[in-house]
């Protein structure tokens, strides 16, 4: 956001250190980033950067940058995901935020700000058991590079985190649950920023209920990489904040790098008797409950692959006893195979792009 004149506003500035430097000449810059107690209240705020920058005939630029969640502006959280009908008020209550630090800006200004870098995102609930870490694995099985120039791929926090840093855009995909609780331990090592507006959430979800969510994410930082990928699915107007608030643009970026992905994972091998596969079925699609017993179910169908049964009969009744082997028969029933179907749930909620709502979880526990 440009203005014509130094910006004069309330907000507690603090220049970056070499700008105060007696000897520098460059742009001076100055940040205004949420306090520790905004950050104890849980009140969310955007955070600011301001540059004066010395131009040629002893002029000089001035610009605001914005940076912010809009999910988490509007509803303290972003498991929530925003309608088109969503931006009046979220103009609105930008609006409000900025006021509340001393920066007064009109409505036409905001909606017509320059947008420099921006985030698509999709979250997917799923509950059903569904291991959001077994659905990395299988992205991560994807052979990307035949249409992107990744530069490299990160497959940290356990495996909770999918991030794949090309030459135009960042993809990411990740387990919100899981990067929530990470926010709680330490937020320097979390996917996101400013997860501290919505850590109660934690609060309603057990470990063993079955919900899970998954959040995929494209990311693009300077203007030309924005309207090269926009330039991909249609879009050619002006980069402004008002014309790229669109859940169809959004949906249209999403899918089609999510193409990329679903057309090179190799689908074979996704439900196969491998023990990784066997265990993610397992967990998903049987009532087997507590670690233990899900551990004799994968034994006991890796057993079973490669042994004749009625040796294997023969060796629990020798030790147990003659009814040793009906006591075994829950152990032995094949999980159905869903990996691959989630795969095509997930394109489903590409296609139809219906928003999630913090209810989608909370309603389930």
């Amino acid at each position: 956001m440009k203005f014509d004149s130094p910006l004069r506003c309330k907000a507690n500035f603090q220049p970056r250190i070499d700008s105060i430097r007696e000897d520098y000449r460059g742009p001076f810059r100055a940040y205004a980033n949420p306090s520790a107690a905004d950050k104890k209240q849980g009140k969310y705020l955007p955070r600011l950067t301001y540059v004066q920058r010395p131009k040629t005939g002893f002029t000089t630029s001035y610009e605001l940058a914005i940076e912010l969640s809009l999910p988490k502006l509007l509803y303290n959280e972003n498991f929530t995901e925003l309608t088109d009908q969503d931006f009046p008020k979220l103009v609105k209550q930008l609006q409000t935020s900025l006021q509340e630090i001393g920066l007064w800006l009109f409505t036409h200004q905001i909606e017509q700000a320059e947008v420099r870098a921006i985030h698509f995102s999709k979250n997917f609930v799923f509950k059903d058991h569904t291991s959001t870490s077994s659905v990395l694995q299988m992205l991560r099985t994807a052979d990307v590079s035949k249409r992107l120039d990744v530069q490299n791929t990160d497959f940290r926090n356990g495996g909770y985190v999918l991030h794949i840093h090309t030459n135009s855009m960042d993809i990411a995909f990740y387990d919100k649950i899981a990067d929530l609780r990470q926010s709680k331990i330490s937020e320097k090592r979390s996917q996101e920023k400013d997860n501290y507006v919505q850590l109660d959430i934690l609060e309603t979800i057990k470990r063993q209920h079955p919900i899970a969510s998954m959040r995929y994410e494209l990311r693009f930082n300077g203007k030309v990489k924005i309207k090269s990928a926009l330039a991909k699915v249609g879009f050619e107007q002006p980069l402004t904040f008002e014309n790229v608030y669109s859940a169809d643009l959004s949906r249209r970026l999403l899918l089609a790098q999510w193409q990329d992905f679903y057309d090179n994972i190799p689908k074979l091998p996704l439900d196969t008797d491998e023990p990784d596969k066997l265990l993610a079925n397992i967990l998903q699609t049987t009532e087997q409950k507590g670690p233990i017993k899900t551990a004799a179910q994968l034994g006991m169908m890796l057993l079973l692959k490669d042994s004749d049964q009625r040796y294997v009969r023969t060796m629990f009744e020798e030790r147990f006893g003659t009814h040793a082997w009906s006591s075994l028969k829950p152990l032995m029933r094949q999980p159905s195979k869903v990996q691959y179907k989630t795969l095509l749930a997930i394109q489903k909620g590409l296609e139809v792009f219906e928003p999630t709502k913090i209810e989608d979880i909370k309603d389930n526990i």
